[in-house]
């Protein structure tokens, strides 16, 4: 009799322990595919940063919103942080100026950042740059130029060529 009872706890117990180490095994795999799905989705949400031209221009290319952070210029290149929501869209961001140069020293220009969601109604939260060849908007060879982003006197940057 104590040695059923044995034999009886001793098959208990192990089964207990396969059923335990497979439930900690599968969950040691979830997690492994989750952080190799994140992995995936954030490798193909990474896009080469792609200097676009600024162009001379009174066309509007977009009225959708974002929020214009850290910008900075960096030899001919302006760089933008662009914060917006979407994701499940391809959003397009254009540069332009009218060519209208305010008359002072050192001249002033009103860059335009056009943003075109293309009626992407997801609500991720994107922060992305994007970055813009300057060279178009200078004025004569060598000088600086004061650029206000979306006419906005508080996101001001001098360009140095």
């Amino acid at each position: 009799m104590i040695t059923m009872k044995k034999h009886i706890l001793y098959f208990t117990s192990m089964a207990a322990i396969v059923v335990l180490s497979g439930f900690f095994t599968s969950c040691k795999t979830r997690k492994q595919n989750k952080e190799a799905e994140t992995s995936t989705t954030m490798s193909a949400k990474v896009k080469a940063l792609e200097v676009k031209p600024v162009l001379l221009d009174t066309t509007n290319y977009g009225r959708d919103t974002f929020q214009a952070n850290n910008i900075r210029i960096s030899g001919d290149t302006l760089f933008i942080e662009a914060e917006y929501s979407g994701g499940c869209k391809n959003h397009v961001f254009t540069a332009r100026h009218n060519g209208n140069y305010m008359k002072s020293m050192p001249p002033q220009l009103n860059l335009y950042i056009d943003h075109q969601a293309n009626g992407d109604g997801c609500r991720e939260l994107i922060k992305e740059t994007i970055a813009f060849d300057l060279k178009s908007c200078r004025v004569g060879k060598t000088g600086n130029l004061i650029l206000l982003i979306n006419a906005d006197r508080s996101k001001k940057v001098t360009y140095t060529y």
